[in-house]
């Protein structure tokens, strides 16, 4: 991303657009549920992070999962840079009456911001959030949230992956900056994570995401 691309601005500009894109018309909150599904990633009385919140798609998706399951003690935790993503997020948990998620603003490059007691977490997932850092900035992403990350503790990124049908629209679109597999796993060995290993993704969106599995 170039230094004049301010990713705050973008998204607080294109909130309500996003939700109608990738929400509404690719579905991408069936795509996280039909992958979770496939995964022991979500169990009880787990605390989780979804970092780079947005409007909730991973939240809401593993939300309603687990109360599909009957999973008990869960606590849902999200942050983004965006507030009027925010908003639009904050609208669900109102009208949910959801009790167990907490929302808050906050920069992944500057974690010092989030409220007390966000850390030590089981589950962190992040859903294209790092895509949209200066490439050299990755690494210290990575390595903030490897800091609030439980002891053998579990990051789950989703990210999106470089090639001709991501160029027009993830790229010039919504600005992002794509990888490929070699790249993305060099910054979470720099980061110092245990182990990194590439998940499959659902079969409609293999060719355009990438997921990452690293453990603390």
């Amino acid at each position: 991303m170039k230094a004049n691309q301010d990713p705050e601005q973008i998204y607080n500009e294109k909130a309500s657009l996003y939700q109608k894109v990738f929400i509404g018309f690719l579905n991408w909150e069936n795509e996280l549920d039909k992958f979770f599904r496939k995964t022991n990633y979500l169990q009880p009385s787990l605390k989780i992070l979804d970092a780079g919140c947005g409007t909730g798609a991973v939240t809401k998706t593993l939300y309603n999962i687990s109360k599909e399951k009957g999973y008990t003690g869960i606590k849902f935790y999200g942050f983004d840079l965006t507030e009027n993503m925010l908003k639009i997020f904050e609208q669900w948990i109102t009208f949910t009456k959801v009790n167990n998620v907490e929302i808050a603003k906050a920069n992944v490059l500057d974690l010092n911001s989030l409220p007390t007691g966000w850390s030590n977490f089981d589950l962190i997932i992040s859903s294209a959030m790092l895509e949209y850092l200066p490439r050299e900035k990755v690494k210290d992403a990575l390595c903030n949230l490897k800091n609030i990350l439980k002891a053998k503790g579990t990051l789950i990124v989703f990210i999106t992956k470089r090639n001709l049908l991501t160029k027009w629209f993830a790229g010039k679109w919504w600005k992002a900056n794509l990888y490929k597999k070699a790249e993305i796993e060099q910054a979470f060995v720099e980061a110092g994570f245990e182990s990194v290993e590439f998940r499959k993704f659902t079969l409609g969106w293999s060719s355009a995401i990438i997921v990452i599995e690293a453990k603390n």
